[in-house]
This record gives C-alpha cells, structure tokens and sequence, in this order.
C-alpha cells in the first residue's frame, strides 16, 4: 500500500466529516482498496486468512535427543489465538479455507551444533496439529575416556556433592547439540513456546550474538521454578559484558534481581551489589565517589 496511501486512509478514518468515528473491518477493507488498491493478487488472501479465520499460531515444542540414531525429536502442538469467524467469506473459497487449521510455507528451526549452524526449515504450519519431526545432527560426539570412580561416589559414577547445574552440563555433553532457535528469523507473526535444557538456554544466552535471542534466554532463565548457580553466573556474566548490548544487559540486571532467593543464597542480589559498586564507589576507601 505504502505510507502515503495509508496516509490517506487515517485522514479519512478521522475526518470531522465522519458521522461515526467507528471502523469495521468490511470498511477498512473498502478505503483499502478504494485508495491504496488493497486487493491486488498477492494480497487477496490476507484478510481472510489472518483476520477471519484462526488468527496466528501458537507453537508449543520440546525435544529429545536420540543419541543411537544421532538425531533431535521435535514434539510440535500448534494452536491458535482465535477461532474462525462462521460469518466470513473464507469458507466459500476452498484453498483460505486451510487457514482455519494451517498456515502457508514451513517454519525453520536453527540447530546450533558443536561444529556449525544448520537451519531446518522443515515444521509444516498446516495438517495435523501434534506431529513429532525428525531433525537429523551433522555433528558427532567425540569418544568418552573411562573415569575412575572417585572417593564417595556412589557405584553409578553419580556425586551427592554435585550440584544440579553439573549434572546437566554432564546430560548436555552426550549430545552435539549446543542450542535450538525455533523461527529464528521470525517470519511468522506467532507465540512461541519452546523447552529445551537449561544448559542449552545458558549456551543460548552466552554464545549467540543475536539480541533477540539473548533477550529470549533471559527471559526462559529468570522463569525457571529451581535455580541453579549456573544460571545466576551467566547472567552476571553477561550483565558484565561490555561488548554485550546495553538493553539487554538491562534486563540481564532484572533477571538477577527476580532470581535472588534464599535457594541460591541470594547470588543475584550480591552480584548487583557488586556490579554497582564496581562503577560508582571508589576502590581505595570503599565509599561512593
């Protein structure tokens, strides 16, 4: 359409003139047209297939790691945030008719693996809406050397001394995976909700020099219900960060706010402290400059 068209059309909208300051989408659609040629070919099915039908997805997906076959498992839900309008014109015509349970094209999915970056674009937004897909590694796991079993270990190799974030760094060292990005490039105006280990989301926040996912990692990180000084070390770590965005960083330092809990000691609250009197206190006397 273009800004001077929509232009336009927002003038009209609220003209004095207007004898009802309202607006339908059947209106919005007519001005649409009747000024900035709304309904040409590659257009036509976006008013039925974004605003009448279902609305946008809703992704829910979790994975598993087949370490005999060498390949992610990926359980996909996909929901919707609307259900069809019964009174729309999108159920005369058959092929908009497949909005109400799909979407066109397929979604990527990113796979960060220890010796390079493979995109998948292989999700289909349409058909069955709880599928499980296959996403082949390229990478392979590099042989273990057999571990004696230290003092105090239990007969399985297990530590009680060991604490939780060791433990995953362990389960996250059986597979080449480092971290997944599901619609990394987000083409798809969607709600996305995605589980993978805590080590990968720490990997995810510490590794991946895109804002959005940084900001992403953050956000799984200070929402999770046990706390581990893994996690409170990596967001230190990043709010620490110079090169880091100054943004993010920001929500790094809420993060470490939201996580300080008697759980952990209250970790996050020692490192802002820390971290505030690093910049404005004076290092010889200990007082505020």
């Amino acid at each position: 359409m273009g800004p001077d068209s929509f232009r336009k059309i927002l003038q009209m909208i609220v003209a004095s003139t207007r004898a009802s300051r309202t607006l339908s989408t059947k209106e919005f659609r007519h001005l649409a047209n009747k000024i900035g040629n709304l309904e040409r070919p590659f257009l036509k099915e976006f008013f039925p297939r974004w605003i009448e039908s279902c609305g946008c997805p809703i992704m829910r997906l979790g994975i598993s790691y087949n370490k005999r076959r060498n390949l992610v498992e990926l359980a996909v839900s996909r929901g919707c945030t609307a259900k069809a309008d019964p009174g729309s014109d999108s159920h005369v015509n058959g092929d908009i008719q497949e909005g109400a349970t799909g979407w066109p094209g397929m979604m990527s999915v990113r796979v960060h693996e220890t010796d390079g970056v493979y995109d998948h674009p292989i999700l289909p937004m349409a058909g069955e809406a709880l599928q499980v897909v296959e996403l082949q590694c390229h990478s392979k796991l590099a042989a273990k050397r057999f571990q004696k079993t230290k003092k105090g270990s239990k007969p399985d190799g297990s530590d009680d001394n060991v604490d939780a974030s060791t433990q995953e760094n362990r389960t996250s060292m059986d597979s080449p995976l480092l971290w997944i990005r599901v619609d990394p490039e987000m083409e798809y105006l969607a709600e996305i909700h995605f589980h993978q280990p805590i080590q990968m989301w720490i990997n995810q926040l510490e590794k991946d020099k895109d804002v959005i996912s940084q900001s992403q990692a953050i956000a799984v990180l200070e929402k999770l219900p046990q706390l581990s000084f893994a996690v409170i070390n990596a967001l230190n770590n990043f709010l620490n960060d110079t090169k880091a965005f100054w943004r993010v960083r920001v929500e790094a330092a809420y993060a470490l706010a939201v996580t300080a809990s008697e759980e952990t000691d209250l970790a996050g609250l020692l490192h802002l402290v820390k971290f505030y009197k690093s910049r404005r206190f004076d290092t010889d006397i200990g007082l505020p400059r």
